[in-house]
């Protein structure tokens, strides 16, 4: 329901991004950008664009290729420039502050760990021209305040953006600044570049460089393990993963927050990821002996009867021990246990000596020679 443009209130539910939206009716959403069909509220016309084509034919003022309206008073276009101005001027208080970087320089009448307060986004025309005025031999052989600044820049990343500092021991993280040195003006790709043409080209390169895993399941076959697990925000993720013997592929990792994982849940999710791989390239589901994935895996053996369910022997040997070493009612002591469990000893130990045996350098030649 429009509003009266001769009584309207301003400051009802006005967007200080697009505040003259309140003088207009907006009938029809236009796919792409921000552009609506509207009707203006004082001479009722229909016209099609942004909020800078409403502003434009409001007060005449702005992108040309709309007619103005004529049946705006002087002083409702006074009001109209006057709400903009107050608008623009809440958007600008409401921005956030530039605080100045850090700076180790001393002063006689500070700390001495100072803030650079002359600090601005930094230009690379007029960072090289700094370079080349008023800097001794020394700074310009280490240029120690640029360092200091850039590490500065740096970290304020981190902690304005809550990266996590594990970042710094990404190789990708060094190698990156170290690429960008060597290539003079280079400007970091935007938001827009990171989410659209670069992630489909990275995901391209992912998938040609996987191509050749997955050419290998038609030939080998492929089984499909599944488990749950929680990501750093404690949210709980079920992961597919394709595996022969040329290597394991994440399939998919599906985040399951708020949903109850049934067993019809749980196999129509694995369902998904063998209709990826191919139902006739799938030899077996692997999944943890849950009854929950017990009657999932009844139920895709069911669909595909020629792909087994398997449960995890990892998983079989865990509840196992857990068992073996629980305290019963009967147990008194520690020693109890321990005898319960000593078999274990014996085990791990035979386990070692295989695995030394097999890595031996007299073993590994003997393999080689006899071609084993």
């Amino acid at each position: 329901m429009s509003q009266d443009p001769q009584n309207i209130d301003e400051s009802f539910s006005v967007d200080d991004k697009t505040p003259l939206w309140i003088y207009v009716k907006k009938t029809e959403k236009i796919s792409g950008g921000g552009s609506w069909r509207f009707e203006c509220n004082f001479c009722n016309n229909s016209y099609v664009g942004s909020h800078s084509r409403v502003v434009t034919h409001l007060i005449q003022e702005g992108v040309k290729g709309i007619k103005g309206c004529l049946k705006v008073t002087p002083q409702q276009r006074a009001n109209m420039k006057k709400l903009l101005e107050e608008c623009k001027e809440r958007i600008k208080r409401s921005a956030p502050k530039v605080v100045p970087l850090p700076s180790s320089s001393r002063k006689s009448s500070s700390s001495s760990l100072d803030y650079d307060m002359s600090y601005k986004v930094p230009n690379a025309s007029e960072s090289d021209s700094k370079k080349r005025k008023g800097m001794s031999p020394l700074e310009k052989a280490f240029q120690n305040e640029d360092r200091e600044q850039c590490d500065g820049e740096v970290a304020r990343m981190f902690y304005t953006g809550g990266l996590s500092f594990n970042l710094a021991r990404n190789p990708h993280y060094r190698n990156s600044y170290v690429r960008a040195s060597q290539i003079p003006g280079y400007v970091p790709p935007g938001y827009n570049a990171l989410r659209t043409t670069l992630l489909q080209k990275e995901r391209k390169n992912i998938d040609m460089h996987l191509q050749h895993l997955k050419n290998t399941w038609k030939q080998k076959g492929v089984s499909i393990c599944s488990d749950g697990w929680s990501d750093p925000q404690r949210r709980p993720i079920f992961n597919l993963i394709a595996a022969n013997e040329s290597g394991p592929m994440m399939l998919r990792a599906i985040n399951t927050h708020g949903e109850t994982k049934t067993g019809e849940m749980i196999a129509e999710l694995i369902i998904e990821g063998v209709k990826e791989v191919g139902h006739e390239n799938v030899v077996q589901i692997i999944t943890d002996n849950a009854s929950n994935c017990v009657k999932a895996g009844s139920l895709i053996s069911a669909k595909f009867p020629t792909i087994f369910w398997t449960p995890c022997v990892v998983h079989t040997l865990n509840l196992a021990l857990k068992n073996i070493c629980a305290p019963t009612l009967t147990t008194r002591n520690n020693e109890d246990v321990f005898d319960a469990c000593y078999w274990i000893k014996s085990i791990s130990e035979d386990v070692t000596w295989i695995k030394v045996m097999i890595g031996s350098p007299a073993t590994t030649r003997k393999r080689s020679v006899c071609g084993s």
